[in-house]
């Protein structure tokens, strides 16, 4: 056992097979992604994003992206037959910049607990999620792992975004179900052969008390902010 990191006492995934959700319910009125149904997105998406040899939609999913600085930010996920795209789609103007990742680079999917080192200042995490990892870890830069705002990091890890612990029913619920991106996503891998693993994933979280402030004020989210949007 790594007793530098701490601990979770319970199975990779649920019963059925399902990453283990959070025990939190949402108001969502004021996230900006709710105004958009999948349809209006996809659109939006296949227009500001999507070039021709992006390959063919498969399906896109709204998301909660955890970063190597263990910051949530909202993140619309597009599959094609080619690419899995990591976009920041601003839902408040619209702007939208994406990272194109080869279906076929893509090495590891593991889906699991998320497990903080016990050096970290920030809370341990009570749900599971998925990591995809398409490079060398090992080989990140140090300028990329010390900075926050770095894309260069070949790995993303996703949970379920906010507005599916809606405490209001929500149309199109399900574009914010991490569960069906993981078995879409590992479905177009199974090709290339790489299948899903069950494991722990570790974060590597900073003794930094701006990510606390950062995540418990959803910062990373499109919200309407008491008559202020960001």
């Amino acid at each position: 056992m790594n007793t530098s990191e701490q601990t979770v006492d319970r199975p990779f995934v649920t019963s059925d097979g399902k990453i283990w959700p959070a025990n939190v319910f949402v108001p969502c009125k004021r996230y900006y992604c709710i105004k958009y149904t999948k349809e209006m997105l996809v659109s939006k998406i296949t227009e500001k994003c999507l070039k021709p040899d992006d390959g063919n939609f498969i399906d896109l999913w709204v998301l909660t992206r955890i970063n190597h600085w263990d910051h949530e930010i909202e993140t619309t996920v597009c599959l094609t037959d080619k690419y899995l795209m990591i976009i920041s789609f601003n839902f408040i103007n619209e702007d939208c910049t994406s990272k194109r990742v080869l279906l076929q680079c893509i090495k590891t999917v593991r889906v699991g607990n998320l497990i903080q080192p016990n050096w970290s200042a920030l809370p341990q995490r009570n749900y599971g999620g998925v990591q995809i990892i398409w490079g060398e870890l090992e080989e990140t830069k140090w300028i990329d792992r010390w900075n926050p705002i770095s894309q260069d990091v070949p790995m993303i890890i996703l949970h379920h975004h906010p507005c599916f612990y809606s405490l209001d029913p929500l149309s199109d619920k399900d574009m914010y179900n991490c569960d069906l991106a993981i078995s879409a996503i590992s479905k177009s891998l199974s090709k290339y052969g790489v299948q899903v693993e069950y494991a722990n994933i570790h974060l590597n979280s900073h003794i930094n008390f701006f990510t606390i402030i950062y995540n418990q004020s959803n910062l990373g989210f499109c919200k309407d902010r008491n008559g202020i949007s960001f």
